[in-house]
Parts: structure tokens; sequence; C-alpha cells
């Protein structure tokens, strides 16, 4: 099936109710579309002449001309998925980092390969040049990595000489930008703080909190006054550059916020998302800044509706024979759970951990916390075991009856239930635990077709996903992802054949209630 991308320009107000509202779209050239492969942007930036927009995906860089809208080159090389691209203050190279734990400089005029840059022990995230060009900083980090790699380095961008690495971030560093002047470097991590650090020296001068999940990407803009952020909360905030103080929020996006990238006026900031869609927002306004800006609240969008209904009914699954998967709850009142049987593999027993919440009753989404606080949370409930007790390992399902659930536990509104019509390309929502991100994610997906015994499933997912529940847009159960690829194609497997394996087994719940 043919991936279909759009570019989404929107020219929206910067002021206090800034939203996504008005938008012109274009489609892609045939040719643009069918190299693009089935791949979510994972970062953008303008050329420093504006006329140039480089896009980061799965399968290389692509550049696109802003005047003409066309796709002019692709460039590949990488042996992985390309997680960041930037050019150089004068427009002629191209920096790239990588999955595969490098970074490569290419000329922008022609494509040709440079140079490459190896040191980090994981994903290359980020790269950035210092405003004279002769510094590149790139930051790592990889929670798939069992060696955390959570750091800034500092190369000649010429020689490709180390020349220091800042560390302190806890969790890996996904962007990083030099200001105006060359002498302070930001990062943004999972950490879910930015950091603002003394390129020359290395100190650490300032930390910025503020969004509810981890950053993606930040940018400076050319004056040096304005932080952009863009988080999996799917906002973008602006901040005072100088003071650290929060500026705006500005909402449009669907999905997660993969980049922020300002353009060389200052005057247009484009945002890139995992649903494979840029905004270009005009944030220039003829009216001063209010101080305190206002805080505008706006209705939550169906997946924050849609998570809040069922993740309290989404299980970590730890098995120290296989590694980690995603479970549901069906039936609280028999305690009857399901997940994959490759999750569970030959075990019959399973570490199993409910979401829990802090004291201002907010989830608590740091595999740390759960795994060092086992005790305390069997004691409450969001710790227990959980038991096998009917399993196809055909169809990749296995029934787990737990020894305990907390009183915040929900189940899942699945029972008797005959998959409803679904068309192509409608959104779906998969909750689970995916590795190398907080505990209790989502993340939307495009339903592909249903194939009898697996559901195709196109959705940015990792490992870790495996038993974690699909929902349509009413929130009923569809299936549970049981397999997923580095190009966007997972399958789940059906929920009438959860019936029909609670069926077989006749194991004890409380029966149909429709």
């Amino acid at each position: 099936m043919k991936t279909t991308v759009t570019l989404l320009i929107l020219f929206v107000l910067f002021s206090p109710s800034a939203s996504a509202q008005d938008y012109t779209q274009w489609g892609l050239p045939e040719g643009a579309t069918a190299r693009l492969g089935k791949g979510s942007i994972n970062e953008i930036h303008f050329s420093p002449d504006g006329t140039r927009l480089a896009v980061a995906i799965s399968i290389g860089i692509w550049l696109y001309d802003t005047m003409t809208y066309q796709e002019v080159a692709l460039l590949t090389g990488h042996t992985d998925d390309v997680r960041s691209v930037v050019f150089s203050p004068d427009g002629r190279t191209l920096a790239s980092g990588n999955r595969d734990k490098t970074v490569r400089l290419w000329d922008a005029m022609t494509g040709e390969h440079k140079r490459t840059f190896t040191g980090h022990k994981n994903s290359v995230n980020s790269v950035s040049f210092s405003p004279d060009g002769k510094t590149l900083a790139s930051g790592s980090g990889n929670g798939l990595s069992k060696e955390t790699d959570s750091t800034v380095r500092l190369w000649d961008a010429v020689t490709g000489e180390h020349k220091g690495t800042l560390t302190g971030h806890t969790g890996w560093v996904n962007s990083i930008a030099f200001s105006p002047d060359g002498r302070t470097l930001t990062s943004g991590s999972r950490d879910n703080t930015i950091r603002l650090w003394n390129a020359v020296t290395g100190e650490q001068k300032r930390t910025l909190t503020g969004h509810t999940d981890p950053f993606n990407s930040i940018a400076l803009s050319l004056d040096g006054q304005t932080l952009a952020s863009g988080s999996e909360d799917n906002t973008i905030r602006l901040w005072d550059a100088v003071t650290g103080k929060q500026k705006q929020t500005l909402t449009g996006h669907t999905s997660s916020v993969s980049s922020v990238s300002f353009s060389p006026d200052g005057g247009t900031l484009a945002s890139g998302s995992g649903d494979g869609t840029v905004l270009l927002w005009n944030i220039s306004s003829p009216r001063p800044a209010l101080d305190p800006p206002s805080v505008v609240t706006l209705p939550k969008t169906d997946a924050d509706r849609i998570y809040d209904n069922a993740i309290r009914a989404v299980m970590w699954i730890v098995n120290t024979d296989v590694g980690e998967g995603s479970g549901v709850l069906l039936d609280k009142s028999f305690k009857v759970a399901v997940t994959n049987a490759h999750v569970t593999d030959t075990s019959q027993a399973v570490d199993v951990y409910f979401p829990a919440p802090d004291e201002n009753g907010k989830l608590i989404k740091e595999r740390d916390f759960y795994l060092k606080s086992r005790g305390v949370l069997k004691r409450l409930g969001y710790y227990t075991k959980g038991h096998v007790v009917a399993k196809n390992v055909e169809m990749d399902l296995a029934i787990i009856r737990l020894d305990g659930l907390p009183e915040t536990a929900r189940q899942i509104d699945y029972w008797g239930f005959i998959i409803p019509p679904t068309n192509t390309g409608e959104l779906v929502y998969i909750l689970g635990n995916p590795e190398g991100c907080d505990l209790w994610h989502w993340k939307l997906g495009q339903f592909q077709n249903d194939y009898g015994k697996v559901l195709h499933i196109q959705s940015d997912i990792f490992g870790g996903n495996s038993g974690g529940p699909v929902l349509n847009k009413q929130g009923i159960l569809l299936g549970i992802i049981a397999r997923s690829d580095r190009h966007m194609n997972a399958s789940a497997i059906p929920a009438r054949y959860i019936n029909q394996l609670l069926s077989e087994s006749n194991v004890k719940h409380s029966g149909s209630r429709r």
C-alpha cells in the first residue's frame, strides 16, 4: 500500500490563545511519496537562506524546496534510522545523526558524503553546528541499549577531533542547539529537562522544566531570545532563552512533536510530528507579550480521553527469561488478563506491575521506580504475580490469572465483542510500555486491514508494546499488539481470538456483558 505524507502549512498568530485551526494542504509529488517510504518525520531543519528544508526519516534525508514544495534529493548511506539533521551556518554542509551511533557530514549541494564521526555508545539523536561552523555538537542515548550514553559530545567540524563531553542528563539527549553567539549550548532530554551549558567550559548554567512528557526537540531563534521545545505531550512551548521563563504553549499536533525549527528571519517556526505532518507557525505579533501569559484550557483530545479511560487496565509485564511486554486486564472480578504467548514464553509466572500514582495522583512512569519499589508496590497491589492459565502459541495469546489488583485497576471494555467495521486509514490508539520510553505510553496508529488472524496497523511502535491494547476512537478493544518492525508495520491479534481462547480453555470469568 502506498504511504501518503502531507505538508500542512499553518499561519497562526502568536498569542496566548494560539492553536491550529486553518491550514492549506499540498500533496507531495508521486515520486517523492514513493521515495519517502513508510517512516515518520524524525527531525526537520531550514537551510540558512530558507530555500531548503531537510527532513530526517527512517530511510535517509529528504531535501525539500520551500518555494516550489518539490522534492530536491534524498541522501542515503546511514545503516539505520536517521534521527537528526542540520545545515552548517554557510549552508554548504549537512550533518546527520543516526541510530548506527555515527554522525555524517554531507555536501549540501551535491549530496556527497564527506566525513563520519564515531565515538558515541548509543544512537545519535541530535546534531548542531556552532555559529562559526567550527564545532559540531551531538547528543546521544538509547533506552534499548544496556550501556546508556546520555551525553553531549563536541567535535571539530573540519578534522573530526573529539573536543569534549558534557555529562549530567539522566535520560538520553534528544535535541541540542547553540546560542547565536556560540557561548551557550542547550540540550533537551528524556529526563524531562532542558539544560543550558557554557559551550566553552562545559559548566551547566540553568535547568528548565514544564512539559508533562519527555522532550523530543529544541530550537533557538536567530536573535537568541526565544527557545522552542517540542514534546511527546503533543505541544510546543516557547521560552525566554535568557530568563528561562515560559512564554507560550502552541497546540495543534495530534501526535508527539518530533522536531521544531526556526526560519532564518525568526518569523516562522516549523514543527514536525510522528503522524507525518509538518506545521509552519507564524509567531510574529504586533502586540506586546502578556506578562504573565494567560493560561488557555482546551478540551482533551480523543487520544487523551481514551488513554485516561483505558490506561489503568494496561499492565507492564517483566519476564526475566524473555524481557518486557504489556498486558490488558479483562476481568477485574476474576483477575483475568491477556498478553502474548511470546511474552510469557515457557514461564508459568511473570512479574506484573500496574500504573501507580504519585502523591499528586499523577501516574509514575519511571521504570527504575517500579523495579526498586517492588515491596511497597506489592503491599498496595500495584505489583503482583501473573500465572499462565491458558495459552495458544500459534495465535500468540496467553491468558494469565493475577494474584492481586490495586483498587484503581479497571477492566477493558471487550466481553462478547465483535470487531466493529474499521476502515483503512482510520486512527487507532495503542497503549503499552515500549522499551526506551516511559511506562504507560500511547502511540497513534492507522488501521490498514483485517486479515482474519491478524490486524495490520501502521504505527511507530517498538519492543515492549507486545500485549498492549489497540483501541478504536470509541475506546473499544480491537486487539492486542503482537509484532512490529522498523518500517511502522505492526500486527495485532483480533479480540475475537481472545474470546475463542477463553471459551476453549474454560477459564473462569464474568461472562458476556452484552
